[in-house]
């Protein structure tokens, strides 16, 4: 047995250009099936981290259907009503005052998110500390991801991306103009120069940087919405059938956590039954992944479709080998070698291009994986060095071990038939 592998070596090597495209077109194949996988699982896996990292799996964000309704409206009672519910372990109320905030010449539309201290606490501050309730103006908590909703009206180059991007907000001070009676945002664009404009403290930050929002203590918010609106008439709130606003609050919408994420689904189907509408993480994750595994069939489909030319070459390669060397086949079987020699010698041919194409095809993978985390890192807004292409170990070996299988099993048809030739038609020949 082992002349007839040293036979095969020596075949290869005798027709080098013919050996040399065969394994380029498996090469290309493997490549192609290892990014585009490899692609698909780091977009995914990056996605879920973002949505994991922005919202809690185990929370449930529950907003009016109807704000004309008063029975309908998320209010002291709604919230105390929600916290008994089973399965619920704690209810947060929101309340957001809309506006338009300015650091420097950078502005954003974000609205101030009120929420109570003990909320603020579970976000933690990553720089600087929490807001405190100081019964005068709001103090800020500022995600670590605001940078990136902050533009430069003239270049439109957000604050992340300038150069004072990388500068905590710790200590800066915000313009903050709020909406005008009818919820509308002041349209200045020098919140210093407009006699609506606040200044506020941004006294600390959070290290989510999936994290956007700006929070504030919500009872030092309701004492400077009603400041700001002296006629009771605040941006946001809803108001009744007579034009007059409500005595109590109406927020914006609640933070409702449950015991378990495995009770999100419950809980949340027991919330719309009460009339209001429900979002969570579960229906997101679900759609992202429903989303990305269509992606994932569609690049796989893909690579399959060079896999099979690759397949077409091996099996064109080592049918042309078998027509080429008929006359060493007759010699072969005539100095003693039997059909089952001659079909190992094909079929180890097979393998061994098919093991070389697949070694180069996955080691050409990580050199595209370069570029194509480059280009999605950009593609996807996320932080400079994010490494996304990571092509786990158990790809690595089923693309090895499926492009030696595939190419043997291309060969097992010119092998079958090369082992069939008869040593006088073949010397005849």
């Amino acid at each position: 047995m082992g002349y007839i592998i040293r036979l095969s070596i020596a075949n290869l090597k005798q027709r080098k250009l013919r050996t040399a495209l065969t394994v380029l077109g498996i090469m290309i194949g493997i490549m192609s099936i290892v990014t585009m996988l490899t692609a698909g699982m780091g977009a995914k896996t990056a996605l879920v981290d973002e949505i994991e990292m922005s919202w809690d799996t185990r929370m449930i964000i529950v907003t009016s259907l109807d704000t004309t309704r008063k029975d309908m409206l998320i209010t002291d009672s709604t919230i105390t009503k929600l916290q008994k519910l089973d399965k619920v372990d704690v209810v947060y109320p929101v309340l957001e005052a809309g506006g338009k905030e300015k650091i420097g010449n950078y502005y954003g539309f974000m609205s101030i998110v009120g929420v109570p201290s003990e909320y603020l606490e579970t976000l933690g501050a990553d720089k600087g500390s929490i807001p405190k309730a100081n019964g005068a103006r709001p103090e800020l908590l500022i995600g670590n991801g605001f940078g990136h909703v902050l533009y430069n009206e003239k270049t439109w180059v957000s604050y992340a991306d300038s150069v004072k991007g990388d500068k905590p907000f710790v200590g800066k001070k915000m313009d903050f103009i709020p909406g005008n009676m009818k919820g509308n945002v002041a349209t200045s664009t020098d919140a210093s120069e407009d006699e609506t404009a606040v200044k506020l403290s941004c006294v600390g930050e959070t290290g989510n940087k999936y994290d956007y929002n700006i929070y504030t203590d919500i009872e030092t918010l309701k004492i400077y919405l009603k400041r700001q609106y002296p006629d009771g008439r605040i941006s946001g709130q809803p108001v009744d059938k007579d034009d007059n606003p409500y005595s109590m609050w109406a927020y914006s919408s609640a933070y409702v956590y449950v015991e378990d994420k495995a009770d999100v689904e419950h809980v949340s189907k027991v919330i719309e039954n009460l009339g209001f509408h429900v979002e969570n993480n579960l229906e997101t994750m679900e759609s992202v992944n429903r989303t990305i595994g269509m992606v994932q069939m569609i690049l796989g489909a893909l690579g399959l479709i060079a896999g099979i030319v690759a397949i077409i070459g091996i099996i064109n390669t080592m049918m042309t080998a078998v027509y080429d060397r008929i006359r060493e086949i007759g010699l072969l079987k005539m100095i003693g070698a039997d059909s089952d020699d001659i079909s190992f010698m094909f079929l180890f041919e097979s393998a061994l291009l098919g093991g070389i194409g697949g070694i180069l095809g996955i080691g050409l993978s990580f050199l595209v994986d370069l570029i194509i985390n480059k280009k999605l890192v950009g593609l996807m807004g996320l932080e400079e060095g994010t490494w996304l292409m990571a092509t786990p170990l158990w790809l690595i070996v089923l693309c090895f071990a499926l492009s030696v299988t595939v190419s043997v099993l291309a060969g097992a048809f010119p092998a079958r038939w090369a082992a069939r030739v008869k040593p006088l038609d073949a010397i005849a020949s």
